[in-house]
């Protein structure tokens, strides 16, 4: 199974780490990092500016059942600076993608999840994310598990499996961030 993290810095509250799975049966590494590239930013305006996505010089190749890493393969993105404006959600509000798999292991589906930061206020409509929002991440998602010969998957460790991931929605609602004090 291969991981692709891409990197993203240069604001406040980063670096965020936004990590891919896919099948390393269902195409190349350099595929692999190319379609979540292009999942999470195909264009450079959707984020707040200053946002900065880090070049991905590997893919690492992981063990599903232990989730021990077993090797690295090179692959080449560029770095992509983020133009989308000034006027940002705060930083704990984040867009939210759910990816479904139809796979069940005791009773529970195998289910996925990514939270997309930095986020513009022209994108929020009276708290939520306007439909233009929703529609562009939806089409994204469903660019990103049709098509060609990656294969995404939701990686579960305490399953020690991954499931190939048949839908991505975009979540209608912010997700909100907080810390946790337990």
């Amino acid at each position: 199974m291969y991981r692709v993290t891409q990197v993203a810095t240069g604001v406040g509250g980063s670096p965020y780490y936004l990590t891919g799975y896919f099948s390393a049966a269902g195409g190349t590494a350099q595929q692999a990092a190319d379609a979540w590239r292009n999942f999470l930013a195909p264009s450079s305006t959707g984020y707040m500016t200053g946002l900065t996505f880090s070049p991905i010089t590997d893919v690492t190749l992981v063990d599903p059942v232990t989730g021990n890493t077993t090797g690295t393969s090179p692959v080449t993105v560029s770095s992509m600076a983020c133009i989308g404006g000034t006027s940002d959600l705060p930083h704990s509000t984040q867009g939210l993608i759910r990816f479904r798999t139809g796979q069940y292991i005791n009773g529970h589906e195998i289910r996925g999840r990514i939270n997309i930061p930095c986020q513009l206020e022209s994108d929020n409509t009276l708290g939520v994310p306007d439909t233009a929002w929703l529609s562009t991440w939806n089409t994204r998602g469903a660019a990103l598990i049709t098509g060609g010969t990656k294969v995404h998957a939701v990686y579960s460790p305490k399953n020690g499996c991954w499931a190939t991931t048949t839908a991505a929605q975009a979540w209608n609602q912010w997700a909100i961030l907080r810390s946790r004090r337990d």
